[in-house]
C-alpha cells in the first residue's frame, strides 16, 4: 500500500498516510482538525532486482552482485602475450 504525504494548508503540518490507490484524499489534520488539507507530490522509490544489477555505482575489488558473484574481470594477456594489444607483455 502506498504512502502520501499530506500538508495542512491552515498550520502547515505534514504528516503521511498510508493509502490505497482508489482511496479519497486525506481531509482532516491531525493536529488542528482542519479540513483544509493538500495532497503533496512526492518522489517514488525503486529496487533493481534480478541478476546484473549491483547494489552500488562504485566499482572497486570485492565489489558482488545481489546474488553473491563477482562482476566478470577483464580478460589479462597471457605473459608471452596475446598480440592483439599495444601494451607489452611484461608490463
Amino acid at each position: 500500500m502506498p504512502s502520501y504525504d499530506y500538508r495542512c494548508k491552515k498550520c502547515d503540518h505534514v504528516f503521511e498516510r498510508f493509502q490505497r490507490i482508489t482511496a479519497a484524499p486525506e481531509a482532516t489534520c491531525p493536529e488542528c482538525q482542519s479540513d483544509e488539507t493538500q495532497r503533496l507530490i512526492s518522489g517514488g522509490t525503486f529496487h533493481l532486482k534480478g541478476g546484473g544489477w549491483y547494489a552500488s555505482d562504485y566499482g572497486g575489488s570485492g565489489r558482488t552482485g545481489t546474488h553473491g558473484t563477482q562482476p566478470p574481470a577483464a580478460a589479462a594477456c597471457p605473459p608471452e602475450g596475446c598480440g592483439s594489444c599495444a601494451e607489452p607483455a611484461d608490463a
